[in-house]
């Protein structure tokens, strides 16, 4: 599934359009903020559900303006889903799908672990920094209860749900994805002749310049 915004959906767009492009189904559902953006994904056909919240509905640039209040929406439809489903994939909008194995391969390493998660560094072995843009979640009594809105309060401004997962991750049995396969905006900026990766995650770049980075690397298909 995915959390997106009207300010936000062509990315949400280009995001499914990837998936399409290389065959893969069931298509992700999506949760809009704002009616714009909801109706857009509708008349395309997209499976979406309509979050009513229209003062969180413009673009937002990372961690200003109304940013806390969107991401916060993340952890209410993972809980949900999570209260429904053994396993629950969250995907941002600014990704891009290479190959449809990747769910076999989250399936095959997911193990007894809580979460499958992109790291946010240029090591594999560098823990100090994972990326929630992201995840592949086993639903247990752990993740339930981490995961849970109702026991996360916001306690920073500009918070989001990258800065909540850093903080809580030792008390997750988690296993980083390898950024050769999954590599986040950093790595796959400096290694993206050398890899043939399952995804891309354009971050490290803010705001609408990311959508040039992405046409630039040939990855903008709306």
């Amino acid at each position: 599934m995915t959390l997106t915004n009207t300010g936000y959906v062509n990315y949400t767009l280009n995001c499914l359009k990837s998936l399409e492009n290389i065959n893969y189904s069931p298509l992700p559902h999506s949760y809009c903020i704002g009616k714009e953006g909801y109706n857009l994904l509708k008349s395309k056909g997209y499976e979406t559900t309509l979050i009513d919240e229209e003062d969180n509905s413009n673009f937002q640039t990372i961690r200003k303006g109304n940013w806390a209040n969107i991401t916060f929406n993340k952890f209410k439809i993972i809980h949900e889903n999570l209260l429904k489903y053994k396993y629950v994939c969250i995907t941002d909008g600014d990704i891009v799908y290479e190959n449809k194995d990747f769910i076999k391969y989250l399936l095959n390493n997911i193990g007894d672990n809580d979460l499958l998660i992109q790291n946010d560094t240029m090591s594999d072995d560098d823990n100090s920094e994972l990326c929630s843009g992201f995840m592949f979640i086993q639903s247990n009594e752990n993740t339930l209860k981490l995961f849970n809105p109702k026991l996360i309060k916001i306690n920073k401004e500009m918070w989001d749900d990258q800065i909540y997962i850093n903080e809580i991750k030792n008390k997750l049995k988690y296993k980083k994805l390898p950024l050769n396969l999954f590599p986040t905006g950093k790595y796959y900026y400096r290694n993206f002749k050398n890899i043939t990766p399952y995804l891309i995650h354009f971050n490290f770049i803010i705001g609408h310049q990311k959508k040039g980075v992405m046409m630039l690397h040939n990855k903008w298909y709306i």
